[in-house]
């Protein structure tokens, strides 16, 4: 009795986190931009505007103009004169059947019917938590086959709560993960299915998910070592697998003709599109084999997994348990690393927008057979134990939420992330001005009047110069200040480090007083420290977001990585830690660097030395 009041605990729980994060945060973002978008272009362009060939030309009227903008961008122009989408369309495939719930609703109601109003946005949004739901059901039946009921339920309430899944299931809808998510689940269910009844209609099932996935994800056909390694575990098992492939060869027929009908489609797209049945739709974007960015894809903050996900640590912990996960061990252990290498061999490793390491999601179903098995193995410790693994999980679910309503809020942005900041941000819902330093240098600021000034290494105040790049400073009450234009970068200091001059240094601090004369692009100007070209130290930070308005206060003003206020002289500084392993010679720069050489005015540049 007492169990059974404690699962219904965890499912009240479940469902009042996730109902409140929905109702004051769910209608916040707009489905249709970025890749969740390129992957729903094909139902509109297909079902209302049969523009397949030409996504861009459709009506003005009642629709977004962010959509707009991005149809327009017509990036993927081929040369028979089409816009190819990136994108294949599996995922528009799994969302089909909301949009033509949208679309009939719309034509009934006499509304726009145009694919992008609100009630598209919503019905999107609706099948990713559709999606994950029957996942997380899925992956219920999966643990419960090995686990006792708790034990699953746990195990999947952590795979929700406790993860990235949260997020892209209630938050950021429409891209592939939370499909894909599913599509796994269910190719682990029908694996075991089939391998107890392996009928033709189970082969033709297994042959058409597989597909969808590598439709979806080409990277994802390694899904076939899941049906392949099922159950494979020692030579016994081996021999078991090879007879059981041979009784059903017939059937392996029907699973491979099923795998392909799915991809058929978006073959015939790219020959229509592009005149071959085979492309690449990513251009520039590609992989690095010789150079996987593994550590930083599992570990850094800048959307890496586990810092997003930590209670995964206690999946990869479950790798441990061989005997209670002996059935998919191979499955795991192949396609773990193999994953991992792939996806994190990208050219942008880190997947901007989203919330984590967001391929990851994919495992999610396999990873949560060894999470179980590490939670059965704690469940039979004392209780002290028990209760500290109660506690952790408590916390990190309450990580998850605050990291998520804080990425809602543009409090954090995790592909931009680091260490320090998030830590520093952790439970916190107001930015401060030393925030925006630690995001931007990823380094914790130390108390400035704890600290002793030891030296000026240089300083650069403009005051003599016939240069057209200094202006005569009326206000300030200095000779000039510097225009900075149609400039990449300015060197305002270069020293080199020596011993002596440096003794009992602990911090670097870089200073200066700045203006923008108009609204910053998407590059911004970046005040650098610089050791021997990032061999030992690189410390850049933006100016535009840490000019305020004066007739606000510091303590009283909402900050954000993105504002700016125009035409106001501000004072900016932060303190680097000075590097243990500098030798005689390093040469220290002080540099102002920007990009898209727009204009900024500046004064009273300088670097010092404090312990």
């Amino acid at each position: 009795m007492t169990r059974n009041l404690f699962n219904k605990a965890i499912l009240l729980f479940v469902f009042l986190i996730s109902s409140i994060f929905i109702f004051n945060y769910g209608n916040r973002k707009n489905t249709f931009y970025g890749d969740a978008l390129g992957y729903y272009l094909y139902l509109p362009s297909a079902f209302i505007y049969n523009n397949i060939k030409t996504p861009y030309k459709i009506p003005e009227e009642n629709i977004f103009w962010g959509i707009l903008w991005y149809l327009n961008l017509k990036e993927n122009k081929t040369e028979k004169g089409y816009y190819l989408d990136q994108y294949t369309y599996g995922v528009a495939l799994m969302e089909a059947p909301f949009f033509f719930i949208a679309h009939g609703y719309e034509k009934i109601k006499k509304l726009p019917a145009n694919g992008y109003s609100d009630t598209y946005n919503y019905l999107i949004k609706a099948s990713s938590l559709f999606y994950s739901i029957l996942g997380l059901l899925l992956i219920y039946y999966i643990l419960k086959k090995y686990f006792t009921y708790t034990q699953s339920l746990l195990g999947t309430v952590i795979i929700f709560l406790c993860t990235n899944l949260f997020w892209f299931s209630i938050f950021q809808a429409g891209m592939a993960h939370v499909p894909l998510f599913f599509l796994y689940a269910l190719l682990i269910y029908i694996t075991i299915i089939i391998h107890e009844k392996p009928t033709i209609f189970l082969f033709i099932v297994t042959g058409v998910i597989a597909g969808i996935i590598t439709l979806i994800r080409p990277t994802d056909i390694l899904c076939l070592i899941i049906p392949l390694l099922y159950n494979v575990y020692n030579k016994e098992t081996i021999r078991n697998k090879i007879m059981f492939l041979k009784e059903n060869k017939r059937k392996i027929y029907y699973f491979t003709i099923s795998f392909i009908i799915p991809i058929i489609p978006q073959l015939l797209y790219w020959k229509t599109i592009t005149g071959s049945y085979v492309c690449y739709s990513y251009g520039s974007q590609s992989f690095n084999w010789s150079h996987p960015k593994i550590l930083e894809g599992l570990f850094y903050f800048s959307n890496g997994w586990l810092p997003y996900s930590p209670i995964m640590i206690f999946s990869l912990t479950g790798f441990l348990f061989y005997r209670t996960i002996k059935k998919w061990a191979w499955c795991i252990f192949i396609i773990f690393p193999v994953y991992v290498y792939i996806i994190y061999s990208w050219y942008c490793y880190y997947y901007l927008n989203g919330f984590g390491s967001r391929p990851m999601i994919h495992l999610y179903p396999l990873l949560a057979i060894p999470l179980t098995a590490f939670i059965q193995y704690i469940s039979k410790k004392v209780v002290l134990i028990k209760f500290t693994f109660g506690v952790l999980c408590l916390f990190f679910v309450s990580m998850n939420l605050c990291y998520s309503i804080q990425e809602v809020k543009g409090i954090i942005d995790s592909a931009e992330s680091n260490m320090a900041f998030n830590f520093q941000m952790l439970f916190r819902m107001k930015l401060e001005y030393k925030d925006l330093i630690v995001k931007d240098i990823g380094e914790v600021q130390p108390d400035s009047n704890k600290l002793t000034k030891l030296r000026t290494l240089a300083c650069e105040n403009y005051e003599d110069s016939v240069s057209d790049h200094f202006i005569h400073d009326t206000i300030g009450g200095s000779k000039y200040f510097y225009h900075m234009k149609d400039q990449d970068y300015i060197e305002v200091a270069v020293i080199k480090y020596d011993k002596q001059k440096f003794k009992n240094a602990r911090w670097f601090k870089c200073s200066g007083r700045f203006m923008c004369p108009q609204y910053p692009d998407y590059y911004k100007h970046i005040l650098v420290l610089d050791i021997n070209d990032k061999k030992k130290l690189w410390r850049g930070c933006n100016i535009e977001n840490k000019i305020e308005d004066t007739t606000n206060s510091r303590e009283h003003s909402d900050l954000s990585f993105n504002q700016c206020v125009i035409n106001k002289w501000g004072y900016i500084c932060y303190f680097a830690r000075v590097p243990c392993n500098l030798k005689n010679g390093d040469v220290i720069k002080l540099i102002m660097w920007i990009t898209n050489k727009t204009d900024i005015y500046m004064d009273d540049l300088c670097l010092e030395l404090y312990q």
